[in-house]
């Protein structure tokens, strides 16, 4: 009788330690599951506002080289990171004072004044404040947007551009066209770091790197 009562509690305690297993394994797929999903989102994350820039040492140069970083000028950005929540059906073309224009990539989306409540990444591609507009010589106009696969992932196709492509920006029914003269990319840590020359007219666009989650790219094109 002993060894039949040792043998039925061997058999619930085998059963009891397979069923924790199939609930481990379920668990650990289901977790893996969300795990990706939110990875996926940490990758539609970006920037709410800049909130200052701070200048450095001026320097002068004719002419912007990828990686050349002793020639450059910088500006240092301080920018937050908040989540992708789900965009509401706006008619924001109402608000929008302007447009960016990317014909390498068949790309165009407006924006909106820089105090405006939708001037937001989660809603439209936003003007960074402080920002120049570009009626402003030598100013400095930047714009950040989303990349990823979310519906306000305006930015998702940049990782396409290269060097000497063009940029169209329109603000108050003028055309004012780019050039890409670099392309970087930075630690996304809150602080971006602006590298371009004070004697251009710039444009600068900023998204997440495609395929690393840890860093950010920064196109920077000068008005020709």
């Amino acid at each position: 009788m002993e060894n039949l009562t040792n043998k039925t509690n061997v058999k619930v305690t085998i059963g009891v330690l397979i069923v924790f297993i199939g609930i481990c394994i379920l668990s650990s797929n289901y977790y893996n599951q969300k795990k990706f999903e939110v990875f996926d989102e940490i990758n539609d994350l970006y920037y709410s506002q800049l909130i200052e820039i701070e200048e450095l040492d001026e320097l002068i140069e004719e002419e912007i080289i990828v990686n050349h970083e002793e020639d450059l000028q910088t500006e240092t950005a301080v920018i937050n990171e908040v989540p992708t929540p789900s965009v509401p059906t706006i008619d924001y073309t109402k608000y929008y004072v302007g447009y960016l224009s990317i014909s390498k990539l068949g790309f165009k989306k407006g924006f909106t004044e820089i105090d405006n409540k939708y001037n937001n990444v989660n809603r439209n591609i936003q003007v960074i404040n402080p920002s120049d507009y570009p009626d402003k010589v030598k100013g400095n106009f930047i714009i950040a947007g989303h990349s990823g696969s979310s519906s306000v992932s305006f930015f998702k196709d940049l990782y396409k551009l290269n060097l000497e492509d063009e940029l169209i920006i329109t603000y108050n029914n003028i055309e004012y066209k780019y050039i890409i003269k670099n392309i970087y990319t930075d630690a996304k840590d809150g602080d971006l770091v602006i590298k371009r020359n004070k004697n251009k007219t710039t444009l600068t666009l900023i998204t997440c790197t495609k395929g690393d989650k840890n860093t950010q790219t920064i196109y920077i094109a000068e008005r020709y």
